[in-house]
């Protein structure tokens, strides 16, 4: 199985938003494509204003993060990420803590490393995220 095919549709009339489980500030997250073999998926998230991500993170799978509306700072690079600007990180890369003061929108897509096989162990397989709605 892949992820859904879905013809352009009206991303505001489709699916719902959902608090993300262990978020920050009551972060809420639509899951628009999700593929339940790779643990692979597209979501949108939206972070309320007043959010603050104070961990430095990593992952164990690739992550490319899309700004859509707001703007959030990257507190221990000193970047002030707004709408238009993209990251591509790769498994491991350290990115945040992160500052939110406005809020902000961005498009996430996650993936285990195309140029390996599929990990059975990848924390993405162990999310919850099911089918959109």
């Amino acid at each position: 199985m892949a992820k859904q095919e879905y013809e352009i549709c009206d991303v505001d009339l489709y699916g719902e938003w959902r608090l993300v489980e262990g978020g920050y500030n009551g972060t809420m997250e639509k899951v628009l494509s999700y593929d339940p073999e790779t643990g692979n998926y597209t979501r949108l998230l939206k972070f309320p204003p007043q959010t603050k991500v104070p961990d430095l993170l990593s992952h164990d799978f690739c992550e490319e993060v899309y700004i859509l509306e707001g703007f959030l700072k990257d507190e221990k690079k000193d970047i002030t990420m707004k709408a238009g600007y993209y990251g591509s990180r790769l498994p491991e890369m350290k990115h945040g803590p992160y500052d939110i003061p406005l809020g902000c929108v961005t498009m996430e897509i996650r993936y285990q490393d195309p140029s390996k096989p599929i990990d059975p162990e990848c924390t993405l397989l162990k999310n919850k995220l099911g089918a959109p709605r």
